[in-house]
């Protein structure tokens, strides 16, 4: 029969590490890579491989009526703690073009391994 005080007193590692999680967001992004270049204020940042993917989430503090029109957004997938990738770097407020218009950067958060953010179309 199994010891499970020894099971829990034991050198086991518990979880996945960083490094796994960034190897595997990064395998993500690769299934839909998009290049994307940040600019901050107006300075552009170096060109970085995200992956781009459309929100279609609801928000409570959006009451629309008829006639006004949606507001397009997009949700963006990086990587920190990669071990052969750059960390993604985008802050909030961080302007890109796609192929519909101009986006800004409203949310970003972080998680181990992966770094996401959601942005909305300005123009």
């Amino acid at each position: 029969m199994p010891d499970f005080a020894a099971y829990l007193g034991g050198n086991i590692q518990r979880g996945i590490s960083v490094e796994d999680r960034a190897v595997r967001a990064w395998a993500r992004i690769q299934d839909k890579p998009t290049t994307v270049a940040l600019y901050r204020g107006t300075t552009a940042q170096p060109a970085q491989t995200l992956r781009v993917e459309p929100s279609a989430q609801v928000f409570p503090d959006e009451v629309r009526g008829p006639g006004l029109a949606s507001i397009a957004r997009v949700l963006l997938f990086g990587v920190q703690g990669h071990p052969a990738e750059p960390d993604t770097d985008i802050q909030k407020g961080d302007l890109f073009t796609l192929a519909d218009g101009q986006y800004r950067v409203i949310d970003v958060w972080t998680y181990p391994g992966e770094v996401q953010a959601r942005a909305e179309r300005v123009t």
